[in-house]
Formats: C-alpha cells, structure tokens, sequence
C-alpha cells in the first residue's frame, strides 16, 4: 500500500511561499495523530526536495510516532509552478488569474518548448516515481509519500485512465493533508481512495 499525502497549507502570499503556515502545521499533525489512532504503520516515509512537503512529513511523522526515517527524492517534487507562471506572464495580460489560466496553457502539450519542465516530462517524472516504489515494496509493506497537488493529481488520473484533462479537474480539489491510497498487487497499482481529509475540522479545510 502506498499513501500519498498533500502537503499541509503554504505561506500563500508570503515572502516564502514554501514554508508550513500554523494551519498548516497544524493540519501535519492532525493527520499524524489520526495515524497513530488507526494503528496505520509506515515500512517507507518518503519526500520530496520542497521544503512544505519536508515540514510536513516531519509534523506527520512525529505526531504519528513512526520511528522509519524519512527519504528524500526529488522525484516528488511538484512541478515549478514560477516556470509555469512566467511563461503564462510572456502572453497574457497582468490582471488575469495567473495560475487558473498558466497550469492548463502548460499541461495542453501546445508549448512544451516554453517551459523547463513540459507537462509531459513531469507526469513521466511521476509515473517512473511510482512504479519505482511500487516495485520496491514487499507483501505486507506501506509507504506514506508526502508531495503536492499536482503529484497525486495524475497519479490518481494515470490510474483511472483520465489523461490530462482528469488531472486539472483533481489538482484543483486537492486538499492541504488529504490522503490518496493505492494498493499494489499482482495486477498492478490500483488507486483506492482520493484526498481523503477526514482528520480535519470544516474550519481547517484549505486548498492552497
């Protein structure tokens, strides 16, 4: 089994964009202690290089009580959201909402040579992430992984057989902690359940 987490709320608006706010710190170790109510166990705890998804899985892991440590792979890495932008900002007017119009302008494949990082590179990026995790897990094994929205966004749309379109419908409903669950078997990677959040209050739902 793996269990994809989102990472908790940003610092949206802040000097710092990738840093944990209080929320979502707070919403880390709700996750953590919903963990270790349900007895959930972690063989591998793995993360990206960003430090949202570092902080994350450390607030998580500690309120959890797991004593696996913690990998880092910049596989998981959420794809650069600045590159993305910038490139948006070359043809688009300022007053717009940048990042609503620059993701699908980046995952519509029409100007992959504009960007660092095309949208099909970054879901080969994914797709190789978790085939490797997948394949290295043995019978009886769980991995929690902690990344970002657009991560668990096509692994979910890969697995369902969505493409690119699914994707955009589920990276904008991605919510800070949720879990996403896959089961690996003799017939491959299965998704089980999309960004699960019931180890939060109404009041601490957030999406960025």
């Amino acid at each position: 089994m793996i269990l994809f987490v989102r990472h908790g709320q940003a610092s949206v608006g802040a000097a710092d964009y990738d840093v944990l706010s209080g929320t979502g710190e707070l919403q880390s170790e709700m996750l953590g202690t919903e963990f270790r109510r349900r007895g959930v166990s972690a063989t591998r705890i793995l993360t990206g290089r960003l430090k949202r998804q570092q902080d994350t899985a450390r607030c998580t892991r500690l309120a959890s009580q797991w004593s696996t440590s913690v990998e880092v792979d910049e596989a998981w890495n959420e794809f650069d959201h600045e590159d993305v932008l910038a490139s948006h900002r070359k043809v688009d007017t300022p007053d717009s909402e940048p990042l609503d119009q620059a993701i699908p302008r980046w995952s519509s494949g029409l100007h992959d040579h504009e960007y660092a990082e095309p949208f099909p590179a970054f879901t080969s990026r994914v797709d190789s992430a978790l085939g490797k995790v997948a394949a290295e897990l043995a019978s009886g094994e769980s991995a929690v992984v902690f990344t970002s929205a657009g991560v668990i966004g096509w692994i979910a749309a890969s697995l369902l057989g969505g493409g690119e379109r699914q994707w955009l419908a589920l990276n904008r409903v991605a919510v800070n902690s949720g879990v996403t669950r896959v089961v690996v078997g003799s017939r491959g990677s299965t998704l089980v359940t999309f960004n699960e959040y019931s180890h939060l209050s109404s009041q601490l739902v957030t999406y960025r």
